[in-house]
């Protein structure tokens, strides 16, 4: 086994993808043995990064945990085919597109965020507003409150967030999961609550093409991953929170 640890990804969700996250980490805790805060890095998009700044040190992993994550790998599920470089191409136009028209006139999202100490290896994605994706780690970032907020700030909805004298928004504005962000892991959690395992809309396929792209460029480093997402039905009802927590739990048990 290499020596790279375990990066975790924990991507866009909205009001109920925080919830989603937190049963499938506990799940994924029960049946391995790895705790999240044992992660060498830990990438939150939009409802992610909330996830992601909750986590204040670094664990070590339990013994064996990280060969129980890999034995539960499941990309291979997930092949990329030629609608996933297409979707990662619009997805970067659209990003430039949505972040350069982002209405400043919004209202701010009232979000609470967690205070300092931030794990080390955490970090939050947004989308400048010129278009390009910044991944900000949030020990080191001047105000992490605001770079928490950014990554939520959706465009048209809430308006974008001052970091480092620039407007960000959304992180998800570019990918539901910014999982290609990933270092040089031993193996990859995505997790990943705006993503259907199959079917859903045009907007949920989208994401899930993206996805199969992200994924495909940790396969080309040799990197497994742990791909957690709702079933078609849950992904439809995600509205309805207690739900979709069961559903955090049973898509991990899935594995």
């Amino acid at each position: 086994m290499a020596d790279g640890g375990v990066s975790l990804v924990v991507g866009a969700g909205g009001p109920t993808g925080g919830p989603f996250i937190w049963a499938a980490l506990a799940e994924l805790e029960e049946r391995t043995g790895w705790v999240a805060a044992s992660a060498t890095e830990i990438i939150g998009t939009s409802a992610g990064a909330f996830v992601a700044a909750t986590f204040d040190a670094q664990l070590e992993p339990a013994l064996g945990a990280i060969d129980a994550l890999i034995s539960l790998a499941n990309d291979d599920q997930f092949a990329a085919g030629p609608a996933s470089k297409v979707a990662g191409a619009l997805r970067r136009v659209a990003a430039f597109v949505l972040a350069k028209i982002a209405p400043m006139d919004r209202d701010f999202a009232d979000y609470r965020t967690a205070p300092a100490p931030f794990h080390p290896g955490a970090s939050a994605v947004t989308v400048a507003r010129g278009g390009s994706r910044v991944q900000h780690r949030l020990r080191d970032a001047a105000d992490p409150e605001a770079v928490v907020r950014a990554s939520a700030a959706i465009p048209f909805v809430n308006r974008p967030v001052d970091v480092d004298g620039r407007p960000h928004v959304d992180g998800a504005v570019h990918s539901a999961t910014n999982s290609d962000l990933v270092t040089n892991p031993t193996v990859a959690v995505v997790i990943a609550p705006m993503i259907p395992a199959t079917g859903g809309t045009i907007v949920g396929r989208f994401h899930r093409a993206q996805l199969r792209s992200e994924l495909d460029s940790l396969r080309r480093r040799n990197v497994p991953a742990v791909v957690v997402v709702p079933s078609e039905s849950a992904h439809a009802d995600r509205k309805n929170r207690e739900p979709f927590v069961v559903e955090g739990a049973a898509a991990v048990a899935r594995l």
